[in-house]
């Protein structure tokens, strides 16, 4: 072989040595790129893990925020806030001789309790019952003799709410029989609601509102002539408070109070059967503008028909509530109108005591109550909650002073239309006016209330409803 051949098949070689090692360099250095590509790889992975554990954690604590926060302070701080800071019940007892009262639904609860506070003072009471040849009413009697300090005796007689002619009897009977009176305690109550009663009215709307409503009218110039003589309505606070609305309702009253559940003023209207009481929507927005769609001449002109298909127990009782705290206010600027000096109207919200008397239950939730972790606290707190307020609730006797405070309080003469609540204040020594010791302001009374056209309106409505005698064409002054 020549030097030449020898050349070339060394140059051969060399070339395929470097060939061997370009490849096996490219092979080698591919596989670093898949070993670097995998640790990065499982390095994003891990990241992701350990941000999703992180997400996992966070979204676990704002979700018992949301949850636990709102249902323990509606269920159980707020019970226990309620009681700390509610004042004591202390009053100055007056001499109440020589004084006739009226109770209605006078046979147990607050109205036998306030009864017995009225004559231990020296007050004559004649009781308003269902049947006054019933064992209740024999055993309210016997407990009242043995109270009364009064000279005249007390009396049980038959009222029953939920009829409007048994309301004519007896204050006819009242007027005919006894003739003068200085205290009304438009006490009678229930929760039954959505049926209709004798008269075809809802029976919530009849029973806490339309027959007292009646009953006053009729009494009303025997308590003129009585004079200083006082009206009380026993209000509650279903009738002027409700709790703020959140999740579905889009938050109208605040995310803090519809997170929480606030209390709030009452923003809706009143409902007379199928008609709505018209009031100042400018309180309250352009929202109520719809539903404020009842005027005078509407009233006059549209029947009022009466339904039960679609009511709601809770509403009905609220809205039977608010429809006497507005009567309360109207028949206090009947009043001062017509110079009857000395006949003043007054409300007091004795809150929850303990007795069998119990609201109905709200039925309206929100979207969220029905997740199940929202619904398992709800009932584990609500049984708690329950408990809690059992535990909190006022004595009856302490119901039973507040109405006899503002029934028989001399400040009060000259300062008619309050509404009373020990919530807000103590009713003595609280460091105001002795005539605005635990009463509510204006701003936590809803609209409706507040307006005086809406208030007349109602009046209008329930002359022509229980046909008052001297209610005549578009005016109906009955006092």
């Amino acid at each position: 072989m020549g030097h030449f051949d020898r050349l070339k098949k060394y140059n051969g070689k060399d070339r395929e040595e470097k060939k061997d090692k370009k490849e096996t360099k490219k092979e080698t250095r591919t596989a670093a790129e898949l070993e670097e590509e995998r640790r990065r790889k499982e390095e994003e992975e891990k990241e992701e893990e350990e941000l999703e554990k992180e997400c996992e954690k966070w979204c676990s604590i704002v979700c018992k925020i949301l949850i636990v926060v709102p249902i323990l302070v509606t269920y159980v701080l707020m019970p226990l806030r309620e009681l700390v800071l509610r004042p004591d019940m202390a009053i100055d007892m007056p001499n109440l001789s020589g004084v006739r009262a009226v109770v209605t639904g006078g046979c147990s609860g607050l109205g036998l309790h306030t009864a017995l506070a009225m004559a231990r003072s020296g007050a004559s009471v004649v009781l308003g019952c269902r049947s006054e040849g019933s064992s209740a009413a024999a055993v309210a009697l016997e407990t009242l003799k043995k109270a009364s300090k009064a000279k005249a005796q007390p009396a049980v007689w038959s009222l029953e709410m939920d009829s409007l002619e048994s309301v004519r009897l007896f204050a006819e009977r009242y007027v005919e029989s006894i003739g003068t009176l200085h205290i009304l305690v438009n006490n009678a109550g229930t929760t039954e609601a959505c049926s209709l009663t004798r008269d075809g009215f809802e029976s919530a709307f009849q029973v806490n509102y339309l027959s007292h409503f009646l009953l006053t009218n009729i009494l009303l110039p025997v308590l003129r002539a009585s004079s200083p003589s006082r009206i009380i309505h026993i209000a509650c606070q279903e009738g002027y408070l409700r709790p703020a609305r959140g999740w579905s309702h889009r938050f109208p009253e605040g995310i803090l109070q519809g997170w929480l559940g606030s209390p709030v003023p009452i923003q809706e209207t009143i409902r007379v059967g199928s008609l709505r009481v018209a009031f100042n929507a400018s309180r309250v927005g352009a929202s109520h503008e719809l539903e404020a769609s009842l005027d005078s001449e509407v009233a006059s002109r549209d029947p009022v028909e009466w339904s039960v298909e679609r009511c709601r127990p809770a509403e009905a009782y609220s809205n039977a509530k608010l429809a006497v705290l507005a009567f309360s206010k109207e028949l206090e600027f009947q009043l001062r109108n017509s110079r009857s000096d000395g006949v003043t109207s007054h409300a007091i919200n004795p809150n929850a005591m303990l007795t069998d008397f119990k609201p109905p239950a709200t039925s309206e939730r929100s979207s969220l109550s029905y997740f199940p972790p929202v619904w398992i606290a709800g009932k584990v707190f609500g049984f708690v909650g329950d408990w809690l307020r059992k535990m909190t609730m006022r004595s009856v006797e302490h119901g039973a002073k507040g109405v006899l405070h503002v029934a028989s309080l001399k400040a009060l003469e000259r300062h008619g239309g309050g509404l009373f609540d020990d919530t807000e204040t103590s009713f003595t020594k609280c460091g105001r006016a002795p005539a605005f010791c635990g009463r509510v302001p204006d701003a936590w009374l809803p609209p409706v209330i507040l307006d005086e056209r809406a208030t007349g309106q109602l009046w209008k409505l329930s002359s022509d409803l229980v046909h008052l005698p001297n209610c005549d064409g578009d005016t109906c002054d009955a006092v």
